[in-house]
């Protein structure tokens, strides 16, 4: 049993207690905060599907309006362009359909490519959380529990001794502590090996920590695509409305892009 634990030792290091804990304490920050962003990004993607539905429902009303055949009143129709603008508006709503459509694409792609890939990630840090506690009020709290019952065992051995009682009793005493001095061996072997099973999933888990940063990179490329997209859309849009409605549409050119 002695041999098992000293090759236990030689892999973990001089302070493993206190590096488990400190451990233990950072994984435990990190997967507050890492809860917190995945909280906020599916609120950012929720809005990219409702924005979505907005920009159809937007469209189909352009829709409406366009598709009223309600003449115009004679006293209006001298002064009113409403006939010829109530006519454009029916071409535009295909418009907003594309927006509404990339917007749902975007929502999409904030789901599958970081809300999923956040839930893994949390998963991971969540399973060595539980291990951690399972370490803590399993072997460690019964390990505890032992030396606690073993150092009650002492003190009575010693009173025993001071107050001399019936031999038999000194003796069963004796034996009894002997069995408690073997159950906390078994129990520092299992403390031992269970630390040794958390020292080589708290190096596998910081190794995977690299994986927030692809995460984070695919939340950029999602907001960077779709704004893109639907800018591309929106820029399409402007030259149409000038078109359709001349130049008293109130759209000002648009900047050109920043090389």
């Amino acid at each position: 049993m002695g041999g098992c634990r000293a090759v236990l030792q030689e892999y973990l290091p001089a302070d493993v207690q206190g590096q488990f804990a400190s451990s233990r304490e950072l994984i435990r920050n990190i997967l507050c905060s890492f809860h917190k962003l995945r909280d906020r990004v599916e609120r950012v993607a929720e809005r990219s599907k409702e924005n979505s539905t907005d920009l159809l429902m937007f469209g189909k009303e352009l829709s409406v309006m366009g598709s009223d055949a309600s003449p115009v009143p004679p006293l209006a129709s001298a002064h009113s362009t409403w006939g010829a603008l109530r006519n454009s508006l029916k071409g535009l709503s295909g418009e907003f359909v594309l927006l509404a459509d990339k917007a749902s694409q975007q929502g999409r792609r904030e789901d599958d490519e970081v809300v999923e890939k956040l839930n893994l990630f949390l998963d991971l840090l969540q399973s060595y959380k539980d291990l951690c506690e399972r370490h803590e009020k399993g072997v460690l709290h019964d390990h505890q529990r032992a030396l606690q019952k073993y150092s009650v065992m002492k003190r009575q051995m010693m009173s025993a001794t001071v107050q001399p009682k019936e031999q038999v009793s000194v003796e069963q005493l004796e034996s009894r502590i002997i069995q408690q001095e073997n159950a906390i061996q078994t129990m520092e072997l299992r403390n031992y090996f269970s630390l040794f099973c958390l020292h080589q999933e708290t190096q596998l888990v910081f190794a995977y920590l690299e994986i927030a940063s692809h995460i984070l990179g695919a939340l950029v490329s999602s907001q960077i695509q779709g704004h893109r997209e639907m800018g591309e859309v929106w820029l399409n849009l402007q030259p149409k409305m000038s078109s359709l409605f001349g130049g008293s549409n109130g759209i000002s050119p648009a900047s050109p892009t920043p090389k």
